[in-house]
């Protein structure tokens, strides 16, 4: 019996949730982020019931990785890729993440980039820009995650006031 139960608890010890993700934070029942996970870790992102992954780091940054897109769609999640970078953004991206923000609104999403800095950001955007928030606010919630370096706090400031003219 001893050896039953030891042999059990181990594999419970083993076992992963999706809180185990590195860098993952949950916001709301209907929206988390994290850093990058792993293939295994994407099945967990599925069995907590997510409809959308949505992945923003460059296709560069993916290359050495497992195929994310072919494994969230065969686990029956749509998949977006948002290629944007902190000293590089793309405002296309940028827009089109907000697009997607604003159209998944109502539905479980994933956001994720290399260690969940970069979909910090992006979410502190879309606050301003698509909620309605207070800059000051939507850098609170960035410091939950993240501490903001200088290099993160141009990229959000740089590009609320891009779109805030628009």
């Amino acid at each position: 019996m001893k050896l039953k139960f030891g042999h059990q608890l181990k594999k419970h010890k083993l076992m992963k949730t999706i809180e185990s993700i590195e860098y993952f934070y949950k916001i709301n029942d209907k929206l988390s982020t994290s850093g990058q996970p792993t293939e295994s870790e994407v099945k967990l992102i599925a069995e907590e019931g997510f409809e959308i992954v949505i992945n923003a780091r460059p296709q560069s940054e993916m290359d050495e990785l497992f195929n994310e897109r072919e494994i969230v769609g065969n686990l029956g999640m749509k998949y977006f890729q948002i290629e944007t970078e902190l000293n590089d953004p793309n405002m296309d991206e940028l827009i089109n993440f907000l697009e997607l923000m604003t159209k998944f609104r109502e539905k479980k999403v994933f956001l994720h980039c290399r260690v969940n800095r970069r979909v910090s950001g992006l979410l502190a955007i879309y606050r301003v820009i698509k909620l309605g928030w207070n800059e000051a606010d939507a850098l609170n919630e960035v410091k939950k995650v993240w501490e903001i370096t200088p290099e993160l706090q141009n990229f959000i400031e740089v590009q609320i006031d891009y779109l805030a003219d628009e």
